[in-house]
Order: structure tokens, then sequence, then C-alpha cells
């Protein structure tokens, strides 16, 4: 699968890094990467080189603050519509009783 940048893109690039018997341990390299035939304003690619490697540092930050990773992971759930385990609809019942999480739905009539 391959992907060719437009003059106005540019990319986070990420691959593995393998030992020197090559077994994966989960390193990874994250590099920047540009169109060099680009016309982009000077300007305008400080801006997307700043975001860029922003991004890039991300690896470097989670290591170090967990409750940060948390928050992302919440939100790249949140924005591709990917349920955790305890937010999928459960229902219990023992003997009568019926119990509901806040994630089932009884379209008004529970």
């Amino acid at each position: 699968m391959g992907y060719t940048l437009k003059d106005d893109e540019i990319a986070i690039v990420i691959a593995p890094v393998n030992d020197d018997d090559g077994t994966w341990q989960g390193g990874v390299s994250i590099n920047v990467a540009l169109n060099k035939g680009n016309d982009i304003e000077t300007e305008v690619m400080a801006h997307l080189l700043n975001l860029a490697t922003m991004m890039s540092c991300f690896m470097d930050i989670i290591e170090e603050y967990e409750d940060i990773y948390e928050l992302v992971e919440d939100k790249r759930n949140e924005i591709m519509g990917i349920m955790q385990e305890e937010a999928k609809p459960k229902v219990t019942k023992e003997g009568n009783v019926y119990t509901l999480n806040a994630w089932t739905k009884t379209e008004g009539n529970a």
C-alpha cells in the first residue's frame, strides 16, 4: 500500500524498530516526510511542521504520563466510534429484576 504525498501535504511516518536479530520489541521510529516539489508558503509549512513534530512527540510523553495516553485513547475511541468493554450495552437478570447499564437501549420503556 503506497501513497504519494501531494504538493501541499506532509506526513508522519511510523515504522517498527527491530533488534539486531530482527525481533520487534515494541519500539518505533517516527519521522516527518514532505514532498520535495512542494510550493507551500513558508508560514503554512512552519505551522504544518510544528503540528507534525508535536504529534511525533506523543510516544515520548505517554511513556512518562499514562493519564495522557488514557485521555487520548478515550478521545480516539469516541471519534472512531469504538466502545470500550464497560461502555457496551448490558442487561442482567436476577429473579424478576432486570439491571441495565447506561448504554442499554430501552427506547423510553425502562
